[in-house]
């Protein structure tokens, strides 16, 4: 059965049986997320190289203030991803997940920013790095105050950082002066990642949809980074599975997430070629590049849903529904 999924794995390690699958959790099926990781981070690594001219600070092909903002947030996404693919590596599926989350909503958050009019786009970049940090400094502050309020000695030099938080009174009167509540609350859920995923579900392009219909792994993520009962049962369910079904979705997850970074790598140099005026027709060619590990991850996908549910195109049935 791993025969199906682990083309990574060399001959010599084939799974004698398609129950020995957990035999090989700790090394085989191990060295196949390594495997992964690797070749992710060498495509990831290859769309930054494609984005780098354009991200420079001498590219003048946009605004200058628009290539500074959106900039700072691909280079972050960039290296948050790098971190995920670390994770995978160390077989930390789970850990994985949390980090890409984020950068799920970063590169939702990118792309958003980089669709419209200049005029349209530029105002977001305003938005997001100037209006909306404002809104976050009155509730830093707000925090800042209550907890300085409750020390004996709120004085001292290592509450420095918390009191340099807390704005004046004139100053938080005129922020609020200038952007009532209802404004701030409606561009914040604009900004938000299901505000944005709602935002693309409407939008007449397929690509923004799905995109946009990533809402409920995003949601599902949000258990386990609040460590609520869902996220802990999560966890706590895998362990309880049979050894071959543990096999199969560890891969499978292993896979999602791999392949969830490489889509977002994809997505966000597809939009900034497409406002730069560049040729999009390397992001093709780097896919090609890599086709052998983008098929792998394909079947870890196929070969998890044989097992949990069944029947395979060729008609055998899941071991799990036997």
């Amino acid at each position: 059965m791993l025969k199906h999924v682990v083309k990574a794995i060399p001959p010599d390690t084939e799974p004698r049986s398609r129950y020995s699958l957990m035999t090989y959790h700790t090394s085989e099926l191990e060295q196949v997320s390594r495997t992964w990781a690797g070749l992710a981070s060498n495509f990831i690594g290859a769309c930054f190289d494609r984005a780098k001219p354009y991200l420079d600070k001498d590219f003048s092909g946009i605004d200058q203030n628009v290539r500074f903002v959106s900039a700072q947030l691909y280079i972050d996404c960039q290296l948050t991803s790098e971190s995920v693919l670390i994770l995978i590596r160390e077989a930390k599926e789970w850990d994985a997940d949390l980090l890409n989350r984020s950068v799920m909503e970063g590169s939702l958050k990118y792309v958003y920013m980089l669709l419209g009019t200049p005029e349209e786009i530029h105002m977001k970049v305003k938005e997001y790095w100037e209006i909306l940090p404002t809104f976050s400094d009155i509730k830093h502050s707000e925090r800042a105050d209550r907890l300085i309020s409750k020390l004996p000695k709120s004085d001292s030099l290592e509450w420095q950082p918390f009191r340099d938080l807390v704005l004046r009174d004139e100053e938080i009167d005129a922020l609020r002066k200038e952007y009532t509540r209802a404004q701030r609350q409606e561009l914040e859920e604009r900004w938000s990642f299901s505000g944005i995923s709602k935002q693309f579900m409407q939008s007449e392009n397929a690509g923004l949809q799905l995109f946009g219909g990533m809402a409920h792994g995003y949601g599902m993520s949000s258990h386990l980074l609040h460590k609520d009962a869902d996220g802990i049962g999560m966890v706590w369910e895998r362990t309880k599975r049979s050894p071959h079904r543990q096999a199969a979705v560890t891969l499978g997850h292993a896979a999602r997430v791999v392949s969830d970074v490489c889509t977002f790598a994809q997505l966000r140099l597809l939009y900034l070629l497409k406002l730069c005026g560049g040729d999009t027709s390397c992001i093709r060619e780097l896919e090609n590049d890599y086709t052998l590990v983008f098929k792998q991850l394909k079947n870890a996908n196929t070969q998890f849903n044989w097992v949990e549910y069944g029947p395979m195109p060729n008609g055998d049935i899941s071991e799990n529904k036997k």
